[in-house]
């Protein structure tokens, strides 16, 4: 699970609570630009924490921390960082399942979702928030959250809910909606998936602080102010509890599923057929964003420089456009296109051959490295033995 949000979203107390103890420390994920520069570099935090639910089942979640996200003038950098490092769990998968035999010990270490935590503005959806959706929702299942929900009222903690799932269906922003196959699906998960869909983006509320509040309601995670103390657990007024059980029990299977067969599946094809589905998906979307004309997305598309030389030349040289010129034409245009998708196909497995020929070399490294240690301890006992001998 990969946590997204900029500083102050609340993005580590919120992987607190969701572990239910200090995983990650607060005072230490401020980051601040030196004196010469305006920039913050993004960082990507592992934590693995083993989680245990009341009836004794355990859960390792492994948890990516992305502090300094969002902090710079110019966040495209972050994006393609945090988009290398799916697409390299994506690539381990592929390397993977390309062996003669393959590794009994080898870990997934696939994103199987990543929350969005958006800021409480009470407005839709920024645009760098529209830009990082954008980008790596064809890649990984986006939940986008709205964190430090309590610092809103009722009414416009609902109006701003409304106002971010508009900007997402004008945008067409690819995000997880909890999907699910009509007629497969069992009534009672029918209403489950449908209800989850209401109350998207999720709004929740962290705490790293826990109070005693006696008698029948005992130990509670929650916020303290001058009026009281919430709990960051109550659903009335926080989806915290709804999420966390989506996340950890109702749809973990499904989240991995919809990454293994619908995310990965897409991405092979596009590594191995050199295509590139997701981005024609999504091109319409980011020519109203960027408000470019319709055009310009058309010259964009065509990739083969050729194809509209050839065609301006035959409309010039034959009027009448005959069908043996058509013919031609077309020929030509398939033939580029053989050709580049050839000369990607080759260039793909050139940098394939190489990732192998690194690994292997890696490999050889660390075997000569243990039978250098391995000499060592056989050095050492027979050492210790010849001691022992002349004592």
């Amino acid at each position: 699970m990969m946590i997204v949000g900029q500083s102050g979203s609340g993005r580590s107390t919120f992987i607190n609570t969701l572990c239910g103890q200090q995983v990650v420390d607060t005072s230490t994920t401020i980051l601040l630009p030196t004196d010469t520069s305006t920039e913050i570099d993004l960082q990507l935090r592992e934590e693995t924490v083993e989680l245990e639910d009341d009836e004794g089942v355990k859960i390792q979640l492994n948890i990516i921390d992305t502090p300094g996200f969002g902090d710079s003038l110019d966040n495209s950098p972050s994006f393609e960082i945090i988009s290398d490092y799916i697409r390299h769990q994506y690539d381990e998968i592929l390397l993977e399942e390309s062996r003669v035999r393959r590794n009994p010990r080898f870990k997934d270490g696939r994103v199987h979702c990543c929350l969005y935590l958006i800021n409480p503005t009470g407005h839709g959806l920024k645009e760098i928030d529209v830009e990082f959706i954008r980008q790596l929702g064809s890649l990984v299942n986006i939940i986008p959250v709205i964190s430090k929900s309590d610092s809103l009222t009722r009414d416009e903690l609902k109006l701003n809910k409304k106002l971010i799932m508009e900007d997402i269906d004008r945008w067409n922003l690819p995000i997880y909606n909890f999907p699910f196959d009509e007629d497969e699906i069992s009534d009672e998960d029918y209403e489950t998936n449908m209800y989850l869909r209401t109350l998207l983006p999720f709004a929740i509320i962290g705490s790293n602080e826990v109070y005693e509040m006696g008698g029948d309601v005992g130990t509670i995670r929650g916020r303290k102010y001058p009026w009281g103390i919430l709990d960051v657990e109550d659903s009335s007024i926080s989806d915290f509890v709804i999420l966390r059980n989506a996340l950890l029990i109702s749809h973990l299977h499904d989240l991995k599923n919809y990454t293994h067969e619908i995310l990965y599946e897409r991405y092979r094809t596009e590594a191995l057929s050199g295509e590139s589905v997701a981005a024609e998906s999504i091109r319409p979307n980011l020519t109203k964003l960027n408000g470019s004309s319709s055009s310009s997305t058309t010259t964009r598309r065509n990739t083969n420089p050729f194809k509209q030389s050839n065609n301006i030349n035959n409309d010039v040289l034959n009027p009448a456009s005959d069908m043996h010129g058509q013919s031609t034409g077309e020929n030509n245009e398939t033939y580029m296109t053989r050709e580049e998708q050839i000369r990607l196909e080759e260039e793909r497995l050139k940098a394939f051959e190489e990732r192998v020929q690194q690994e292997l070399l890696l490999k050889r490294q660390e075997l000569l490295q243990r039978e250098k240690e391995l000499r060592e301890i056989e050095a050492r006992l027979e050492k210790e033995a010849k001691i022992k001998q002349e004592e």
